[in-house]
């Protein structure tokens, strides 16, 4: 099963449509219980759209659209990060790491993740944890650029 396919599953109480009118601006939309996705965007792009609008489903509440006020772009950066979290875990970044990914395009193109998403969590994580996280005789140093850098234990 594939990544959207496993975030669909895990939220089957969500009904999922893709809609071939919709703008190209626009990479997917939640009303309720439907999620409405651009079916053109690449896997990739997809995974990550899904994995946002479970999100907002999640985190957001009223129409937010329109990103005009302050409460607004608070529940949309919430939203982001909520469904960055959902494909981006300190265990999957280990990962990362431990099969020889060095940059931040090599850790999202491994996950298969966008860039954009890989640097919202590590950005999350840097902001939950003051920075600093050990996991499995490794230690990840988050930086609020959106960077990381990881140390393993030799002991």
């Amino acid at each position: 099963m594939q990544q959207d396919e496993k975030l669909m599953s895990a939220f089957p109480h969500l009904t999922y449509l893709y809609d071939p009118i919709m703008p190209d601006k626009q990479k997917g939309w939640i009303c309720d219980d439907v999620v409405y996705l651009n079916p053109r965007q690449t896997k990739t792009e997809l995974t990550c759209t899904i994995a946002e609008e479970i999100g907002h489903y999640l985190t957001s509440v009223g129409d937010i659209v329109d990103q005009n006020t302050n409460e607004k772009q608070k529940q949309e950066r919430k939203a982001r990060d909520a469904g960055s979290l959902l494909l981006v875990t300190p265990f999957d970044i280990i990962d990362c790491f431990d099969n020889g990914c060095r940059e931040i395009w090599e850790c999202a193109e491994y996950l298969s993740v966008t860039e954009e998403t890989f640097k919202t969590a590590v950005k999350w994580y840097a902001r939950k944890y003051d920075g600093v996280i050990t996991e499995d005789k490794h230690t990840i140093w988050f930086h609020k650029d959106g960077t990381m850098s990881v140390y393993k234990s030799l002991i």
